[in-house]
């Protein structure tokens, strides 16, 4: 399941590969024509004997819907309720969520490694099969500050994958400290914010920063639990963007060309040539997908369960409306994440 943006392509049409000058065997593969040309320059000629150029065409789209999704599987829960323990406070929690994602779509069977082809030790063309979820486990560890505000770090990693997420938040309760009073018969309200990115990977960055507002009731039973019930709204901003990619990763562009060096003006020198002509096609399948951003609403319900120094927590968190209604980059519905965290707090 790590990620593999360089395969998110645009396929060429039968019309486009005629028009092209390419021959009728092609007819129907319009989906890895361009790779079969690219590892084939001296078959695929034209009239005059010139290697035929058809670049692969970067799917902007499919980019932006797996950076998406990929954004709402990172995004930081609640996990707790709408209070903190006092700035002498400490929690120290193990979470692990599943979300749930669009594998049936081309983004995520093109878009993720999948197993590789060991017959031919190359990389798979698709992920016939990928994972219906993304499961991600972590540590966080949280910290009570003066006037209601709580900190925050986090360290996950996504299962399936060599992805790690590093994480921070940060949280306020307005009215921490009024418990006996008419304002301490009122349900608890925080405001928080929290940012998680993905690393261990070069060919793709994805950013989550999250914001929300939270409600929660501290209900204690026989004196010794606290039970808390909460709900929260959250505001999701997913950012993503691509390093350099290389759209024909089984062809050497260098070792296809004949690379030599570089001559006075930085240009490419390249020894190899069909019919006199420099084998140079290939160096038009470098890319870099722009910057995507994208952004969700999404409802989280949950309760908080706390004995003596032992606390956990589990919750639901959905997507409020259809995410392709706000952004007309993504392609599929609403996603669910259900997520449990366990631990300490001093």
């Amino acid at each position: 399941m790590d990620p593999a943006p360089e395969r998110l392509q645009v396929p060429y049409t039968d019309a486009e590969l005629t028009a092209a000058g390419l021959p009728a065997e092609l007819q129907g593969k319009g989906d890895v024509a361009c790779q079969i040309v690219a590892g084939d320059p001296a078959r695929f000629v034209d009239g005059a004997g010139r290697p035929i150029a058809l670049p692969c065409r970067a799917d902007a789209r499919g980019f932006a819907a797996l950076v998406g999704e990929y954004g709402y599987a990172i995004a930081p829960g609640i996990l707790r309720g709408a209070h903190t323990y006092g700035q002498q406070s400490f929690e120290l929690r193990f979470q692990a969520s599943v979300a749930t994602i669009h594998a049936s779509e081309s983004y995520w069977k093109l878009g993720t490694e999948g197993p590789r082809d060991e017959a031919k030790n190359q990389a798979s063309v698709q992920n016939k099969d990928p994972d219906p979820v993304l499961q991600m486990y972590g540590v966080e560890a949280r910290k009570g500050l003066p006037f209601g505000f709580e900190t925050g770090a986090f360290f996950g990693w996504i299962g399936q994958t060599k992805l790690f997420v590093p994480g921070v938040s940060l949280r306020w309760v307005p009215k921490e400290g009024f418990r006996d009073d008419l304002i301490g018969i009122l349900p608890d309200i925080s405001f928080g914010a929290a940012f998680r990115t993905i690393t261990g990977t070069s060919k793709m960055s994805v950013y989550t920063t999250a914001l929300d507002v939270e409600v929660s009731k501290r209900i204690t039973i026989s004196s010794a639990v606290e039970f808390t019930p909460y709900l929260a709204m959250q505001r999701l901003i997913v950012a993503g963007r691509s390093g350099a990619l290389d759209l024909t990763p089984n062809v050497d562009a260098n070792a296809q060309c004949g690379f030599t060096g570089y001559d006075a003006s930085r240009n490419k020198v390249c020894n190899n040539r069909v019919n006199g002509y420099t084998l140079v096609n290939d160096f038009n399948n470098a890319t870099t997908f722009d910057t995507t951003v994208t952004h969700r609403t999404r409802t989280i319900g949950g309760v908080q369960i706390k004995r003596d120094h032992f606390v956990m927590a589990g919750e639901i968190a959905f997507d409020l409306t259809d995410p392709g209604g706000e952004n007309a980059n993504l392609t599929a519905g609403r996603q669910i994440t259900f997520a449990l965290s366990g631990g300490a707090a001093f």
